[in-house]
C-alpha cells in the first residue's frame, strides 16, 4: 500500500477565478494538462480528484468486483492454490466442478 503524503499551500484565486495546482502536488498525482479533475465540495472544503478516463469497452476491468477477483486470483496463486489442465477439455470439465 502506498504511503500518505501531507502537502499543504497558500494559493491565491486569479483573474477569471483559476488557481494554479502546485508542482509537487502535480507530480505526486501525475496530473498533467489536459487531465480531468472531479472537484466537490465536502463539509465547507473544496476536494479536488484527479480522475482517469476508461475506455467503454474496458471498464468491466476497474469494476468492483473485477479487481476483487483479480486480488482474489493473485492470493490463489501466491499461496499455490492453483489447478494445470492438458487439455481444453480437462479445463472445462474443471470448470464444471
Amino acid at each position: 500500500m502506498s504511503e500518505t503524503q501531507t502537502f499543504s499551500h497558500k494559493i491565491f484565486v486569479q483573474k477569471r477565478n483559476l488557481i494554479s495546482i502546485p508542482r509537487d502536488i502535480r507530480d505526486s498525482l501525475n496530473i498533467n494538462e489536459g487531465d480531468v479533475l472531479d472537484i466537490s465540495l465536502v463539509d465547507n472544503k473544496i476536494i479536488i480528484e484527479p480522475m482517469k478516463l476508461v475506455p467503454s469497452s474496458q471498464a468491466y476491468f476497474w469494476a468492483d468486483r473485477t479487481q476483487r477477483d483479480l486480488l482474489d486470483a493473485k492470493e490463489d496463486i501466491k499461496s499455490g492454490n492453483t489447478r494445470e489442465f492438458k487439455t481444453v477439455k480437462e479445463f472445462l470439465d474443471g470448470i464444471e466442478q
